[in-house]
């Protein structure tokens, strides 16, 4: 009988994605790996191959550990670094219990894994250390990778269908959105100035505008201020319906963002926009992605409001300079 584990998921999407090659470190070394997630992300996780089973988190932490104990699962790997997601293992008799030291968490934790300095290296390779506590051997890559099957190819050519997608070449997304907070968004009236000049310079092509349901008027005001021509997808999609359209996609202009990475997994080329956040950690994982960075003093500061109340990381990116990176990501003649 192979070893049941179960490995506590980030809450965020994008932390989510970057957490995906440990589940595969797992299965390859023969564990059958279980997730513990909150319910928007199981979608997500039934894509992935190296997942046998999905415990939802629920509300009520009480009925959380009732769900772990049916899951009858012999070790735990606890991904998040908060209090919260070591006391959930604990609570539930899950014997063997790895994760970093830290947050008051030590004596939940059996063992405790001592916390190295994540912020030398890119997220997706932050929990090296826990593999080699667990005597896992390392991903044969870091790199996240979701492949989409026919299933769902058809699931998001239906819905680009529904929403009166154009049918050009190339077919681009624009996502405005950073759920984080306001200081990850690239201005909403650039996107609009970004998707005209996408059109003037390639007329021949489709573009959709992104959007999750709290960035809603984000997307619509890029639509009407765009001419009303691109439309928008997403505010009532899953995260495997997200994954169904962008599969589609080739290109994805974005701020930092869960759908990024989502994409990138996907082996969806990303322009993508950086300003109070590292680049360094949390861009794109894989080839063929372009970063675009201003690299002021001031960032990255982390901080959901610019402190400065001037967001020159994220506004002082011309519009040209996107456009210049998204056609030549796209390898168009009209680039440059």
């Amino acid at each position: 009988m192979p070893v049941r584990t179960v490995a506590v998921m980030p809450n965020w999407v994008g932390d989510c994605v970057m957490a995906l090659p440990v589940l595969e470190a797992l299965a390859a070394a023969q564990r059958e790996v279980h997730v513990l997630a909150r319910p928007h992300l199981a979608p997500l996780l039934r894509l992935a191959p190296a997942v046998a089973g999905i415990v939802e988190r629920a509300a009520d932490d009480v009925e959380t550990v009732r769900r772990l104990r049916a899951a009858e699962c012999h070790e735990a790997v606890v991904l998040p670094n908060s209090f919260r997601s070591a006391r959930l293992v604990q609570q539930a008799g899950i014997a063997r219990r790895w994760g970093y030291r830290g947050e008051w968490r030590g004596s939940m934790l059996a063992p405790p894994v001592p916390r190295p300095r994540l912020r030398r290296r890119a997220q997706v390779e932050d929990y090296r250390e826990l593999l080699a506590a667990m005597a896992v051997p390392p991903p044969a890559s870091w790199v996240p990778r979701l492949v989409a099957g026919d299933d769902l190819l058809a699931r998001g050519r239906e819905r680009l269908e529904r929403g009166h997608v154009a049918n050009g070449e190339p077919l681009i997304g624009l996502f405005p959105g950073a759920e984080w907070g306001p200081s990850k968004r690239w201005p909403w009236r650039h996107f609009a100035d970004l998707a005209r000049a996408l059109r003037r310079a390639l007329p021949q092509s489709g573009q959709v505008i992104l959007a999750g349901p709290k960035e809603i008027w984000i997307a619509v005001r890029i639509h009407e201020e765009s001419g009303k021509i691109h439309p928008v997808i997403g505010p009532d999609l899953d995260l495997a319906g997200l994954a169904a359209v962008l599969a589609h996609l080739d290109l994805l202009v974005t701020n930092d963002s869960g759908p990024m990475h989502l994409a990138a997994a996907l082996g969806v080329p990303c322009v993508a926009l950086f300003g109070p956040t590292d680049a360094r950690r949390t861009a794109p994982a894989g080839e063929g992605h372009r970063i675009l960075d201003r690299h002021l003093w001031c960032s990255p500061c982390f901080a959901r409001r610019c402190p400065l109340l001037h967001h020159r990381c994220l506004r002082g990116i011309g519009v040209d300079a996107v456009r210049d990176a998204a056609l030549a990501t796209l390898g168009s003649p009209a680039a440059g």
